[in-house]
């Protein structure tokens, strides 16, 4: 298998495994990231969001689990008239539930004194004006929005129905689970909303979701894992950028292990491509351009037509290489783009000229040497024949060499000195 081959098998299986991670985390991230912001805004901001028409409430205790709504669910609660809610049967939790809502729990201070009237459940209500209410203390009642951020949202059934002397509704509620019905009377404005059907393997993905262990699995590991692979992938990005840094300044062979493995042909962008190829030397002419665009050649349609450009351009560049370079600046976009290619073109020009100074004083340095050789093998021979002579002329002179240093060794010796004659007595 070839090195563009492995690579392309390589980014398949990195982008299916891709694709199966974005299909099983993004819809589970989603769900955490909803339920969880539902628990946070649901305590903290005290309010409800909404999702394409949908609030989400949070049960935060047992009061209705009788009903089939437990602790840590998330609900979907829809809009409604309170005027027109159905009210259950407060002491038997077998007979039919009435409306459950979601409601601020508050005890407006201008109600305290007001008169209150039970209406039955088959009554039609409907709201009266605001701008006619003569109920004592009806303007200073507090709206929804006025209301104090430490005010409870509560998730009850509603029990019964109340109106004042203008018609102002306010509903009795109680939880399935409690013994007693709430204290609180809830005015019509307060509340939020009626509980709308939720499939109870949403409920108990939404109750996962928002719970402690749900949130450290489905947010807080996927994401540690997301990031640990980013992190791996930048450390791998980064050390293939230095081998491609180091290809590129000759430190390491374009068609070592470790090029190829890191695939700086392929990821190597295109000026520095015709730098790396002008520069080349003419026995890796070839191999470099299989390494810098031989991928192109079984590529997409685009790069198949980019492919029949570089083989173009190579084969100008064979026997005019200042033409290559025109024709790639005239190709690639920007200004800088074509600034740099400019540079590498005036590079390649000073190298070239060195290179071929080079070659030049190799090719006259042979040469000398060349003649050098010459002259001492002449030298050699003419000393060789000058010190050649017959063999009776050199026995002759052997003769009177000896004959010479015989004398010679006569003269040098000197007489014995005479005795000294002794004196007569």
């Amino acid at each position: 298998m070839t090195n563009v081959e492995k690579t392309k098998k390589n980014k398949t299986f990195y982008q299916v495994l891709g694709i199966i991670g974005d299909i099983i985390l993004i819809p589970v991230i989603l769900i955490a990231l909803i339920s969880s912001s539902a628990m946070f805004v649901a305590r903290s901001q005290n309010t409800l969001p909404s999702i394409f028409g949908l609030s989400l409430v949070f049960v935060a205790s047992e009061s209705m689990e009788p009903s089939g709504f437990m602790k840590g669910d998330v609900l979907f609660l829809t809009k409604c008239d309170p005027y027109t809610l159905k009210v259950g049967t407060p002491n038997d939790i077998e007979d039919e539930l009435g409306d459950v809502i979601a409601f601020y729990s508050y005890a407006d201070p201008a109600d305290r004194d007001i008169h209150l009237t039970e209406v039955s459940n088959d009554e039609v209500l409907t709201a009266p004006d605001s701008s006619n209410l003569t109920v004592s203390g009806a303007e200073d009642r507090l709206s929804a929005s006025e209301l104090p951020t430490t005010t409870r949202i509560v998730f009850h059934e509603v029990v019964g129905r109340y109106i004042d002397d203008d018609g102002t509704l306010f509903l009795e509620t109680k939880g399935t689970g409690n013994v007693g019905k709430d204290t609180t009377k809830i005015r019509a404005d307060y509340v939020l909303g009626r509980y709308s059907y939720t499939p109870n393997w949403l409920r108990a993905t939404f109750r996962f979701c928002a719970s402690q262990v749900g949130m450290i699995l489905l947010v807080v590991l996927p994401l540690g894992i997301l990031i640990l692979f980013e992190c791996f992938s930048l450390i791998e990005q980064t050390n293939n950028m230095m081998i491609e840094k180091s290809v590129i300044q000759g430190k390491i062979r374009y068609n070592a292990p470790e090029s190829l493995k890191a695939n700086v042909g392929i990821e190597m962008n295109d000026i520095e491509k015709v730098r790396f190829y002008a520069l080349a030397s003419e026995e890796d002419k070839q191999g470099v351009e299989d390494f810098l665009w031989k991928h192109l050649e079984s590529g997409s349609k685009k790069e198949k037509e980019e492919y029949k450009f570089v083989k173009k351009a190579v084969a100008t560049f064979k026997t005019n290489p200042e033409a290559y370079f025109d024709m790639w600046i005239e190709k690639i976009k920007g200004k800088g783009n074509k600034e740099k290619l400019n540079f590498y073109r005036e590079e390649w020009r000073i190298k070239s000229a060195i290179k071929e100074a080079d070659a030049k004083n190799l090719k006259q340095g042979e040469k000398l040497g060349t003649e050098k050789n010459k002259q001492g093998s002449a030298k050699e021979a003419t000393k060789k024949g000058s010190t050649s002579a017959p063999s009776g002329e050199q026995g002759g002179a052997e003769n009177k060499q000896a004959d010479g240093g015989d004398r010679g060794e006569e003269k040098t010796k000197l007489p014995k000195r005479p005795k000294r004659p002794e004196e007569p007595k």
